[in-house]
């Protein structure tokens, strides 16, 4: 036990459909622990697909209705593909188009904004008018003004912009590519935000759980050739990307906290690897792997002793300085 200040961070990794084995382990949470997940959070971090499912709970979607949206929309998400889309392939344009994507992200959210989120979010994006990593957030630190404008909407294309799979996403701060290339498992992001701006000079206590998307590790065939042009890296490239961050992330969070560092991610068998491999596979079979180890993954945490604090923790309120939730004491009269 400790009486430091704790701050619980919620991480969640991309995967595209892959996203429902998150989805489903965030339902069964919140189904056990009776209350939105989000309010057992100090900060919920997401990127790409976790950004979309972070951005939700933010907003106090309930997680299982998250899960209906992969099970019921992915089809839409991932299935437009024009003739010429097809006749293309990854050669000369995405392989998918952003309607789909953006057809669902505002039937879900409408025009809410960054600023009217409940809980402080982190969703990290590639800035590709600047080249730089980016970061949106909710308003939770004086110098954080631009962000609370923006449209959820918005935020959620930016960080699912998949290179090789969508088009990049453009909005009024710029041109942007999926986070997952700047940090695709996102804890590292929220220690470093509790620490630098959550609380930068107070001794406090970190707690990370981070809840993967069954991350296939991108390997390469004893006999494959190993000169390699695009027409043969195609998705591998950025599928190996993802893969090396997720285990070099892993293994820093591990020596950083210790105890204080919870997974939930599982390995696909050899065979569920064959439906689950491709980020934008949707079909009865990825569906019902993703859902079932989602749900076993979840029991399997309830059940062990170094998950029993986040269960318990209760976030406090958020001070926001900008924006409609603005509730800053200095903000108060």
């Amino acid at each position: 036990m400790t009486d430091k200040p704790t701050y619980h961070v919620l991480a969640l990794s991309g995967g595209g459909y892959r996203g429902l084995y998150t989805a489903t382990v965030l339902a069964e949470l919140e189904r056990s622990m009776g209350a939105p997940i989000a309010s057992r959070f100090d900060l919920i971090c997401g990127t790409s697909a976790g950004g979309m499912l972070a951005l939700a709970l933010a907003a106090e979607i309930p997680a299982h209705e998250l899960k209906s949206l992969f099970e019921e929309h992915g089809d839409r998400i991932f299935g437009r593909r024009s003739w010429w889309r097809r006749l293309l392939g990854f050669w000369l344009t995405a392989k998918h188009d952003s309607a789909g994507l953006r057809e669902v992200l505002t039937e879900r959210f409408g025009d809410i904004t960054i600023g009217d989120l409940s809980h402080r979010v982190l969703v990290p994006v590639v800035n590709y008018s600047t080249g730089l990593g980016q970061f949106f957030k909710t308003p939770h630190h004086p110098s954080f003004e631009l962000d609370y404008r923006m449209k959820v909407v918005d935020v959620a294309l930016a960080t699912a912009a998949a290179p090789v799979y969508f088009p990049l996403a453009r909005n009024d701060r710029g041109v942007f590519a999926d986070g997952g290339l700047v940090g695709n498992a996102p804890g590292l992001f929220g220690l470093h935000e509790v620490r630098s701006f959550l609380a930068p000079e107070e001794d406090v206590q970190v707690r990370v759980l981070s809840v993967g998307t069954m991350t296939i590790g991108a390997t390469i065939r004893g006999g494959a050739s190993l000169d390699r042009g695009f027409g043969k890296w195609r998705g591998g490239l950025f599928d190996l990307v993802i893969s090396a961050q997720e285990s070099s992330v892993d293994y820093m969070l591990r020596q950083s906290l210790g105890d204080d560092y919870f997974q939930i991610d599982d390995k696909a068998t050899p065979d569920q690897s064959k439906d689950v491999k491709a980020l934008d596979r949707v079909s009865i079979s990825a569906t019902n792997t993703l859902k079932d180890r989602g749900s076993h993954a979840a029991q399997r945490a309830l059940g062990d002793e170094h998950f029993k604090p986040f269960r318990e923790h209760e976030a406090g309120l958020p001070i926001f300085f900008h924006g409609p939730n603005k509730n800053a004491p200095e903000a108060i009269c």
